[in-house]
């Protein structure tokens, strides 16, 4: 009788220990998910005001989505330069525009069977393009309507305050990867403009069309 009580007792104390395991984890997993649900949650208000595009990258993917190696291609930007930089405004109301400084040439399509375009070169210009936007939170996706009838779909990943990148697969298997960067009195770049860079026209992408 006295073994099974000395049984009985041990088991009572390792039941106990193990339940205070049990509400020691569970505590703490209540606040590692409290710090996760407490995080800011993203709505279209976040873009309101004007981003500087800071680099751009283009590359191929494979089927199972995986980058091509040997075929990305960068472009990097000062942030809000006169000669060069690309801008983006985000409005309340859901309109905005692009800024576009970093193109000498526009394409103007004259013919659509066969595709023709006629190009107008000239320097020193600053293409303007109208929008609406609309974001998805939880997709996590911004929508921007153009005002040449043209939707884009971009995945926004690493959203901060002063911050985001977009992903756009603009054609199949093609993408167009964005790094913005809010333009204010810090983040503007410093020194006189650059030479302006240059880009091959990537139709259907949002930063040639």
């Amino acid at each position: 009788m006295l073994f099974l009580c000395k049984n009985s007792y041990f088991c009572c104390v390792i039941i106990i220990n193990a339940m205070k395991r049990l509400t020691l984890f569970v505590t703490l997993l209540t606040i590692v998910l409290g710090l996760f649900s407490c995080s800011k949650d993203r709505t279209y208000k976040d873009f309101v005001g004007t981003w500087g595009v800071e680099r751009l990258e283009y590359y191929n993917i494979d089927y199972a989505g995986n980058p091509i190696p040997g075929s990305l291609e960068v472009y990097e930007f000062p942030l809000g330069d006169a000669k060069d930089g690309i801008d983006l405004i985000f409005r309340s109301d859901k309109t905005g525009e692009m800024r576009d400084r970093s193109r000498d040439t526009i394409y103007n399509q004259i013919s659509v069977d066969p595709v023709i375009y006629d190009t107008i070169i000239n320097p020193d210009t600053t293409l303007v393009t109208y929008f609406n936007y609309s974001f998805d939170e939880d997709e996590s996706t911004l929508f921007m309507m153009m005002d040449y009838a043209r939707t884009f779909s971009m995945k926004v990943s690493n959203f901060e305050d002063d911050s985001f990148v977009y992903y756009n697969e603009y054609d199949e298997n093609y993408i167009e990867k964005a790094f913005l960067k809010r333009l204010n009195t810090k983040s503007l770049s410093k020194g006189a403009a650059t030479k302006p860079t240059f880009r091959p026209r990537r139709p259907k992408s949002f930063m040639s069309e």
